[in-house]
C-alpha cells in the first residue's frame, strides 16, 4: 500500500488489522500528529508481530531511532585518583597547579619573555614574571600587598591604591603573570605592578553547523530519599523523554552532575527530613527512575558532597554494587571531570567551592552566581583558593585547573538556577529536584528548582525546560 495512503486514521487501522495487529489509542495518535506514514511499515517487527500489539512505547523508540541515527560519539578517560595522600602530596598539588597554569599565562602575547623571580630581582626595567599567590593583604597605607612564589623564590608586589589595578580582586593561591618594575632599597626588592595577567579563557565564536540538533541535557541535585524531593516534577521529566516531542527526540546525553541522592549523615538531624534512611534504597529508587529513560540515550553520573564516595575532591566515580544498580547506559564519571561529546569538551564540575567563591567574589551571591562562575574560568581553577569550604584531598596532579577550554561548563550544588555565556563558553549552575529546605529558609534563599537545561552540540542553541507543577 502507498504511504500516502497512511494519511488517515480508518487507512492506518485497516493496514494493522491486516496484518492482525491491534494498535494503542496512544500509538494510533502520536502516528497520526507526526505524520509517520512512510514508517508504518517499519513497526511491523517480529518482536511486534509475535506480540499482535503495537503501544506508545514501541513507536516513541521508532520516532528516536529515526531522529539518532548518528552513533554516541563520547570519550571517558578516567583518571587515576588515588585514595591516601602524603605530606609530600601537598607540595606536589601547588607544584602541578603552578606549573599547569604559568604554562598557559606564559602563551599569552604580552607575557612573552617572563623571566624566574629571582632573574626578576637583578634585573633593571620592565620584567614580566608569573608567580602563585601566598598571600594578600592591605598596608597601612591602603595598598594592596601580594606575596608572589615560582618554584625558586619570591617578591612582594605592591599594588598603589591611587592605581587602575588597586580594585582587582586578587585570590590567594592562584596563578596569575605580572608586568611592572622592579625597585630596589636597603632591603628586598619589591615589584610595583602595571597590569595583571591570568591564563583566562580566550574569545571563542561557538560554531553554528545547521545539523539536526543534538542535545546535551543538565541536571544536578536531585535528591531522591529526602522528603523534599519533587518526584512529581520528576515523573513528568521522565514522561518528556519518552514522549514524542521533537526536543526530546533529539536528546542524546543526559549528565546528572552530583548530589543525585540525600545521602545519611551529612549534616545533623538529617534522618528526620528522609523519607528513604538507607542509602542502598536511594540509589535503588534512582537507578529505577533512570531505567525508564530510553536506552538511546547515554547518561553520564557524576557523585557530589551528599552521595557515598569521599567528600574530598577530586570525588572518585561510582564503583562495585553502587554502579550495578545504574541502568547499562549509564557511565560514572569522578568530580570533576572532562567529557568529551561529539568533538565538544563539556567540564563538569559539581560545584562545593562556589560557596568560597560567594565570599570571596564582590556582588556574587546565590542568585547572582554568574560572576563567581565567570571568576573560575578566568583564573582556570575550579578552587583558586586552597581550603575554606571546600574540601580538598592532596593529590600529586592537581585535578581541578582547567587544562582544555571548554565549550561547555556545568555545575550545581547551589540550588539556583543560573545560564550564562562567558567569551564563548556556555555555562549553566544547574536546577535542584528539591523544595526548600529548612537551612535555605533560615539563609532567606529560595531555589530555582525542577528546571533542566539542554544545549545543543551542532549549534550555540540552548533550551530551558521546567517541569516544575504550576
Amino acid at each position: 500500500m502507498p504511504d500516502q495512503l497512511f494519511s488517515d486514521r480508518v487507512s492506518i487501522l485497516e493496514y494493522f488489522h491486516k496484518h492482525g495487529i491491534l494498535v494503542s489509542p496512544q500509538a494510533l495518535n502520536i502516528i497520526l500528529e507526526r505524520s509517520m506514514g512512510s514508517l508504518i511499515p517499519r513497526l511491523l517487527s517480529q518482536e511486534v508481530e509475535s506480540a499482535g500489539y503495537i503501544d506508545d512505547k514501541t513507536v516513541r523508540k521508532l520516532i528516536r531511532g529515526e531522529q539518532k541515527t548518528e552513533r554516541m560519539d563520547y570519550e571517558v578517560n578516567l583518571p587515576d585518583i588515588r585514595v591516601n595522600s602524603t605530606v609530600e602530596d601537598f607540595r606536589k598539588m601547588f607544584v602541578s597547579r603552578y606549573e599547569k597554569l604559568r604554562k598557559i599565562v606564559s602563551l599569552s602575547g604580552t607575557m612573552r619573555g617572563s623571566m624566574d623571580i629571582r632573574t626578576a630581582k637583578k634585573t633593571y626595567g620592565e620584567v614580566k614574571i608569573v608567580g602563585m599567590v601566598s598571600s594578600v593583604d592591605v598596608t597601612r597605607n591602603g595598598h594592596k600587598r601580594v606575596l608572589l612564589e615560582d618554584m625558586d623564590d619570591s617578591i612582594q608586589a605592591i599594588i598603589m591604591k591611587d592605581k587602575g589595578l588597586s580594585n582587582e580582586l586578587i585570590i590567594q593561591d592562584e596563578v596569575i603573570g605580572v608586568i611592572g618594575s622592579v625597585s630596589r632599597g636597603p632591603g628586598e626588592p619589591v615589584l610595583f605592578p602595571n597590569e595583571i595577567v591570568r591564563p583566562d579563557i580566550p574569545y571563542r565564536v561557538i560554531e553554528d553547523t545547521g545539523k539536526e540538533p543534538v542535545y546535551v541535557a543538565s541536571l544536578s541535585d536531585i535528591h531522591v530519599g529526602s522528603k523534599t524531593f519533587r518526584k512529581d516534577d520528576f515523573r513528568r521529566l521522565l514522561n518528556w523523554i519518552k514522549s514524542s516531542d521533537k526536543e526530546a527526540a533529539n536528546l542524546k546525553y543526559l549528565i546528572l552532575s552530583g548530589d543525585v541522592v540525600d545521602g545519611i549523615g551529612v549534616y545533623p538531624g538529617q534522618e528526620d527530613d528522609l523519607e528513604l534512611i538507607n542509602p542502598s534504597e536511594q540509589y535503588g529508587k534512582l537507578g529505577e527512575y533512570l531505567s525508564e529513560i530510553p536506552e538511546d540515550i547515554q547518561i553520564f553520573v557524576m557523585p557530589g558532597n551528599h552521595d557515598v564516595v569521599r567528600l574530598a575532591e577530586p570525588q572518585p566515580y561510582f564503583t562495585g554494587k553502587l554502579k550495578e544498580i545504574f541502568p547499562e547506559n549509564a557511565v560514572m564519571l569522578p568530580n570533576p571531570f572532562n567529557l568529551k561529546l561529539e568533538g565538544k569538551n563539556v567540564l563538569l564540575y559539581h560545584g562545593m567551592s562556589l560557596n568560597d567563591m560567594i565570599e570571596l567574589v564582590p556582588g556574587a551571591n546565590y542568585t547572582s552566581i554568574g560572576k563567581a562562575i565567570e571568576e573560575m574560568l578566568k583564573r582556570r581553577h575550579l578552587a583558586p583558593k586552597y581550603g575554606g569550604k571546600t574540601p580538598l584531598i592532596p593529590s600529586p596532579n592537581d585535578y581541578h585547573v582547567i587544562e582544555e577550554v571548554p565549550d561547555i561548563f556545568i555545575t550545581g550544588h547551589i540550588h539556583s538556577h543560573y545560564l550564562g555565556n562567558y567569551r564563548g563558553v556556555r555555562y549553566v549552575n544547574s536546577s535542584t529536584w528539591q523544595s526548600q529546605t529548612d537551612y535555605q529558609k533560615m539563609m532567606n534563599f529560595s531555589p530555582n528548582p525542577s528546571i533542566m537545561t539542554m544545549f545543543d552540540l551542532h549549534s550555540r542553541s540552548t533550551v530551558i525546560k521546567n517541569f516544575e507543577n504550576p
